[in-house]
């Protein structure tokens, strides 16, 4: 029992560097158990099927993503640092120091697969972040599209400082966050907002 545990894991692991490597439609099963060091056939004793597999990488780093998030909450109402850089700094070198994981997670999370096997287990995972971060907002407020826009936003500039046309440093950093802050602050409770214009003065 604990080997086969062991073995899932190693899959889902090599699953994850693969699909960052060499993209979905080249992460065949054969070249994820000889990234893990397995035989192939063992991977239908621990998955239904390749998909199942995908979906269960992608759903791991989903809780592992949703769970830093939570934890980082409390710097959300930090009162002696401005708003602006409250906890979204730290969620965006979470992302960047985990290339690997990025790159599947980007990579499958915008494939028709994610959409078909795995986009409501997805949702389901977020739902109590989601129900938390409403606290940060105005109740009138659409927080889910906004956190999905964030998440989105957060997404998409992280694929470019990646990828090589945007430098990793402090100027990518505050272009990114400005254009989040941009659409969120709008929505954000008021006095939220008030601590930032007593820290300017």
């Amino acid at each position: 029992m604990r080997k086969g545990r062991n073995a899932k894991q190693a899959f889902i692991e090599s699953a994850i560097r693969v699909v960052a490597r060499e993209g979905l439609d080249k992460a065949t099963t054969k070249a994820i158990a000889a990234d893990a060091g397995l035989n192939e056939a063992y991977i239908y004793r621990c998955f239904e099927s390749k998909e199942a597999m995908l979906r269960d990488a992608f759903h791991m780093e989903d809780v592992n993503f949703a769970y830093f998030l939570k934890q980082q909450f409390p710097a959300m109402h930090d009162e002696d640092t401005p708003w602006k850089s409250r906890a979204w700094s730290v969620s965006w070198r979470f992302i960047l120091e985990r290339c690997d994981d990025y790159c599947f997670y980007l990579r499958y999370y915008y494939s028709a697969n994610c959409r078909k096997y795995a986009y409501k287990e997805h949702l389901e995972c977020f739902q109590e972040l989601f129900a938390v971060m409403r606290q940060v907002f105005r109740p009138e407020a659409n927080v889910d599209m906004l956190l999905h826009q964030v998440f989105d936003t957060m997404l998409s500039f992280a694929a470019r400082v990646i990828g090589g046309e945007m430098p990793d440093n402090d100027e990518t950093t505050r272009w990114a966050f400005e254009q989040i802050y941009s659409f969120v602050a709008p929505n954000v409770r008021e006095e939220l907002l008030r601590t930032d214009t007593a820290a300017e003065k």
